[in-house]
């Protein structure tokens, strides 16, 4: 499994829209996406996890990530995020894990 962050990352209401494209490999048939942004300049993180569950030959991955508290809105900027997919095949789990600098950005267009 490969994947990365689509960037920049849209913003909704504060709520990041954290995608990226699944990249199966061999026998793979489910993957189970987390997804961690955290914002340092405005002191935020969240977290988002599946489900939903993704299944192959699904090629994109979609959670909404909410900060903590949540009170506070991901604001338009410099963040990082961290991606963890586990990814079924058979009797296996194939962990991939990934960290990429991104840009929050409240005018990316919603693809869903």
């Amino acid at each position: 499994m490969r994947s990365q962050f689509d960037n920049p990352m849209g913003i909704e209401d504060g709520v990041a829209k954290a995608c990226g494209e699944l990249g199966w490999e061999g026998p793979e048939v489910e993957a189970i996406v987390t997804v961690t942004i955290t914002q340092k300049g405005e002191k935020l993180v969240g977290t988002a996890s599946s489900p939903p569950n993704f299944d192959a030959p699904e090629d994109e991955w979609m959670l909404e990530v909410t900060p903590t508290p949540s009170n506070k809105k991901f604001k338009k900027g410099a963040a990082h995020a961290h991606g963890i997919i586990h990814a079924i095949a058979g009797n296996t789990v194939n962990v991939f894990t990934w960290d990429q600098e991104i840009e929050l950005d409240p005018d990316v267009a919603d693809e869903t």
